[in-house]
C-alpha cells in the first residue's frame, strides 16, 4: 500500500497559469511517486510524495499522460499473483479479474513488476 507524505499544503483557486505534474519512478528498489503544484500568479508551490503505488488521482493522471501497459497475470509469462497483491493490495476478487483480463499498469509499474518477478 502507498505511504504518503505531504508538505507545503497551500491551495489557491486553479487558474490558467497553474501547473500540476506527477511522476512515478523506482528508487532503492521501491516504487515512488511525486506530485507538484505551482501557481506563478500567486507564488504558491506545493509538493506531495510517497512510496508505493500513487493515489488514484495521481495514478490516473500518469496513465493519461504516459499510457497504460497491459500485463498478463499468473502463469509462466505473467506477473506473479503474490507480487501483484503485495504491490497493489488487491482483493481476491480483483486478483481473479486480473488473472482473467490482465492488469493495467503505468510504464514504470510494468518495468518494476517485470524486473521484480523471479
Amino acid at each position: 500500500m502507498a505511504e504518503q507524505q505531504m508538505s507545503g499544503v497551500l491551495h489557491c483557486e486553479p487558474c490558467e497559469e497553474c501547473v500540476r505534474e506527477e511522476w512515478q519512478f523506482v528508487r532503492d528498489g521501491e516504487l515512488r511517486w511525486e506530485g507538484y503544484d505551482h501557481c506563478p500568479r500567486y507564488r504558491i508551490y506545493a509538493c506531495d510524495r510517497g512510496r508505493g503505488v500513487p493515489p488514484p488521482w495521481a495514478r490516473e493522471r500518469i496513465l493519461a499522460r504516459e499510457g497504460a501497459v497491459h500485463l498478463s497475470v499468473g502463469g509462466p509469462d505473467g506477473v506473479p499473483i503474490a507480487l501483484l497483491r503485495r504491490v497493489y493490495g488487491l482483493s481476491i476478487a480483483e486478483v481473479v479479474a486480473a488473472r482473467a483480463e490482465g492488469y493495467r499498469a503505468t510504464p514504470v509499474e510494468a518495468r518494476y513488476l517485470t524486473r521484480t518477478a523471479p
